[in-house]
């Protein structure tokens, strides 16, 4: 007599932290808080406490604090472990979405034939790629421009599903007045850079951009939002006082607040240098209607049409991120216009209802292989 299958199915998810300071970790929440709850059960895997933590908890998930062996241990401890795990929960599918986790999960999950997602967030490989992949049933990617990482494999193992946003929920969140709390006279245009303070994200470049920003145009104030790399942000204080640009920038920490900061700005930049798969604010800052600038990294010319909704400069260029911001602060008209078309694009191409309706499909198409 065949066995009876489960009424749900158990997908154990991993995230690489416990806070939802990265856009991977609000993406995750979106997804398993979304998921068709009769055909999935959700069960997140945390390395640490947190708010990602606490509002998986809030909204009913069950998650489970685990802290992560790194990979120079090799622990087959730790292995054992998530064997037991999976066993325990009767896992259906494994999600990963970072080496350490892939790698520990997949080995796990290949001795148990258990099938195991990976979930590609960003566009730069690591010499783990291809031992991983090998542990993978099939590499979700979030844009289609990260194919390119792994030009050894047959295209129907590689799924792109770009993240989604509610557009509904998004507008839910109350406007910060940031102008007020900053300062900013009202003839000032606000413009935003928000994500980490590290080499990744490129604010050096946008700091090179300001210093032939401001011979033409001071009418305007930089909004740096992020945890920073300590070592990073120095350096970057310092060049803006070597350049003598410091008085047009301000540092607000990291925000938990960063859809209404979004809403407070008049021009996002996205200024990534590498690695990036595709940033999550750039399409918050769409759906809250605002132009943005993104430099050609993985997935941002998937999202931003040059000239529609925004500008698509080459990485580690300030000078033609200085020209795209002088090209914005000159046009108000263009500014409301490229909100308006990025709005639109939004709702058109990037809704989360699409994003978890694609995952689960795969999940299912997965599951009815077996």
């Amino acid at each position: 007599m065949d066995k009876k299958k489960p009424a749900r199915h158990n997908i154990l998810y991993f995230s690489s932290f416990g806070s939802m300071k990265g856009g991977g970790q609000r993406s995750l929440f979106y997804l398993v808080r979304g998921l068709n709850k009769n055909i999935f059960n959700p069960i997140v895997v945390c390395p640490e406490e947190g708010e990602l933590v606490n509002k998986l908890k809030e909204t009913g998930i069950e998650t489970l604090v685990m802290p992560f062996k790194r990979l120079r241990q090799m622990s087959a401890g730790f292995v054992l472990r998530l064997l037991r795990l999976l066993k325990d929960r009767d896992i259906a599918i494994v999600h990963t979405d970072a080496t350490t986790e892939t790698f520990y999960a997949g080995i796990a999950a290949r001795l148990l034939g258990v099938p195991l997602i990976w979930h590609i967030r960003v566009s730069s490989g690591s010499i783990m790629d291809r031992l991983l992949s090998l542990l993978s049933t099939r590499l979700i990617l979030v844009a289609k421009a990260l194919e390119s990482r792994f030009p050894y494999l047959n295209a129907s193992k590689l799924i792109p599903i770009i993240n989604g946003i509610s557009v509904e929920e998004f507008d839910a969140f109350p406007r910060t007045d940031i102008r007020k709390e900053t300062g900013t006279d009202k003839d000032s245009v606000i413009i935003g850079c928000i994500g980490r303070i590290e080499a990744m994200k490129g604010q050096e470049y946008l700091v090179r951009a300001i210093e032939r920003v401001e011979k033409e145009r001071r009418d305007f104030r930089v909004m740096l939002i992020g945890e920073a790399d300590e070592t990073y942000y120095k350096n970057i204080v310092n060049l803006m006082e070597f350049l003598k640009v410091k008085i047009y920038f301000s540092y607000l920490g990291y925000r938990t607040d960063t859809a209404g900061i979004i809403k407070g700005l008049d021009i996002l930049v996205s200024a990534s240098s590498f690695g990036e798969g595709l940033s999550r604010v750039i399409l918050e800052a769409m759906a809250a209607g605002k132009p943005v600038i993104a430099t050609d990294v993985g997935g941002a010319s998937e999202a931003i049409v040059d000239g529609l909704n925004g500008c698509i400069i080459p990485t580690r260029d300030y000078n033609a991120l200085a020209d795209a911001i002088l090209k914005l602060l000159n046009s108000a008209e263009k500014r409301k216009e490229m909100g308006i078309q990025g709005r639109r694009r939004v709702e058109q191409r990037f809704s989360l209802t699409n994003n978890i309706k694609r995952t689960e499909q795969l999940y299912l198409e997965i599951l009815n292989a077996d």
